[in-house]
């Protein structure tokens, strides 16, 4: 592969790892009959640095190797902490939208109390700031790949201090 590409490759990995440790909140879609590899990824790295987090399945289709209460995925993407699955039937929801014209709204509503209550779980972190930006600039040393060229001490103390602010950490 050519030195551009490689440029480019982690210049887009890392620009995605940035967006994904910054966000308050976050929705993955884990549908398909396997899970994409780069949700994945940006699902681990949210859960090593207690991002409350959504898992959105609106495949209906039955797969993974764990009752499906539990989730139709591989078992190895269930059960942590922040984290909650909002579950509604694609086919289901266009004839809500197509007889219906509060079926979209209906959607973003379920999306919207899942954020909610992932939200008040509460933090691994306890408040303890200064935890949260040591696991924050180890995630950044284990992901490499020149991630601390942007996700500086800097760039970690204030996205820190944002979600403290919104009482992220508590």
């Amino acid at each position: 592969m050519p030195e551009g590409n490689r440029l480019r490759n982690t210049s887009i990995r890392n620009g995605d790892l940035e967006l994904v440790m910054s966000c308050h909140l976050a929705l993955f879609n884990f549908d398909g009959t396997d899970l994409d590899s780069g949700t994945v990824v940006e699902f681990m790295i949210a859960k090593m640095l207690d991002i409350p987090s959504v898992l959105l399945r609106t495949d209906f289709r039955k797969n993974g190797d764990q009752s499906v209460d539990k989730g139709p995925w591989n078992l190895m993407c269930s059960g942590y902490p922040r984290t909650l699955t909002v579950r509604i039937h694609a086919m289901n929801l266009y004839h809500q939208c197509m007889t219906n014209s509060n079926g979209l709204e209906n959607y973003l509503n379920e999306i919207a109390s899942g954020l909610d209550r992932v939200r008040s779980m509460p933090s691994l972190f306890q408040g303890d700031l200064e935890k949260a930006e040591k696991i924050y600039s180890w995630v950044v040393k284990a992901c490499g790949k020149e991630l601390d060229k942007t996700m500086t001490k800097d760039r970690i103390e204030q996205i820190v201090r944002e979600k403290a602010e919104l009482e992220l950490f508590s």
